[in-house]
């Protein structure tokens, strides 16, 4: 092999090596930061362009899927984004441009919204393990463990976040609907007290203050509690049916008809369960002040919907009889 051969070899090697660092460290990382470079001028689009681009130009680069996966949850494509992260953490961060609390932060709050809890609480407690001093993260792996029902781990994670931050009302307020849960009444009325004072305008902490006093039989105590969060849309109609509940705990069915019309007429959704049970007990008291022709019509409407809700069937085969009396008498009143 003469010289000048050896010397072409050489420099073809070495022009492919340099054309190869070329294409990993420059030209590469170049198109995986592209989508970033767009994102941070609000361009979303062609953010998300750029970053399928990039994707499909090397599918193992974890950087290009995480700034395809920031472009998607910046549209609000969650489910894209998560499956983006998703490829993220299976080609591993370590050594690349990607700031792994965030990372950790986002991927976890998008496997909650995608309801794999499993998944959002290993992130959590791997957070925890990065930034032991963060009491985000002990409340986000309680309210996961809670939903797990392993009540042990929440109650201490939960504990272990109000000791880090005395002034979070929604690590109380979660520890106080556990405990009511767990039917410790003493200690969550405690928990949910100390949320009141830090949050007194919160119509879930008034409602669950309602329920411990209700279910402690405090039905004065707990009154004012379900006013409160009746104001609150989302709250209205669980609050006035839990209202007429303590009137009629009391037999005072003068005072809890009225709360559960309030609470009837509010009805958007007449699926649902807060519905049902507005109507079901509203002809439970029809029933008791004798208006049985309104208590029929009230079970009537809950029958349409579901069938076996409590004893609503039996309650219409009782008032059978009396239903077609009524008709009788309509007809025989007709000219």
């Amino acid at each position: 092999m003469t010289i000048t051969l050896v010397v072409i070899l050489f420099l073809a090697v070495g022009v492919g090596f340099l054309g190869f660092f070329l294409i990993k460290n420059i030209i590469m990382p170049r198109r995986a930061a592209a989508a970033a470079d767009l994102l941070s001028k609000n361009k979303k689009l062609q953010a998300i362009k750029a970053g399928k681009a990039a994707v499909e130009k090397d599918p193992k680069d974890a950087e290009a899927h995480y700034n395809l996966g920031k472009a998607y949850l910046a549209e609000g494509r969650n489910e894209q984004a998560l499956r983006e992260f998703i490829s993220v953490s299976r080609l591993g961060i370590e050594g690349k441009n990607i700031p792994e609390t965030e990372f950790r932060q986002i991927i976890a709050r998008l496997y909650a919204q995608n309801n794999e809890k499993e998944e959002a609480l290993k992130e959590y407690v791997l957070l925890i393990k990065k930034h032991p001093e963060n009491p985000e993260y002990y409340f986000q792996a309680g309210v996961l463990f809670g939903s797990r029902n392993r009540t042990d781990l929440a109650e201490q994670y939960l504990k272990k976040a109000i000791s880090l931050n005395p002034k979070d009302p929604k690590a109380y307020l979660e520890l106080g609907i556990l405990l009511y849960q767990g039917k410790k009444a003493k200690e969550a009325n405690a928990a949910l007290e100390a949320a009141l004072k830090l949050e007194p305008d919160n119509p879930k902490i008034h409602f669950f203050l309602g329920r411990v006093c209700k279910d402690a039989k405090d039905y004065a105590g707990a009154l004012p509690f379900f006013e409160k969060a009746s104001r609150d849309q989302e709250y209205k109609i669980r609050a006035l049916v839990e209202s007429g509940g303590c009137y009629m705990s009391l037999k005072m069915f003068d005072k809890a008809v009225p709360e559960l019309e309030r609470a009837v007429n509010a009805i958007e959704d007449e699926e649902s369960s807060d519905s049902l049970y507005a109507r079901y007990f509203l002809g439970l008291c029809y029933e008791k002040k004798q208006e049985f022709t309104k208590a029929i019509a009230q079970w009537d409407k809950v029958y349409a919907r579901k069938r076996n809700f409590r004893d609503v069937g039996e309650k219409l085969t009782q008032y059978q009889q009396y239903r077609e009396d009524e008709t009788a008498k309509g007809a025989a009143g007709k000219p």
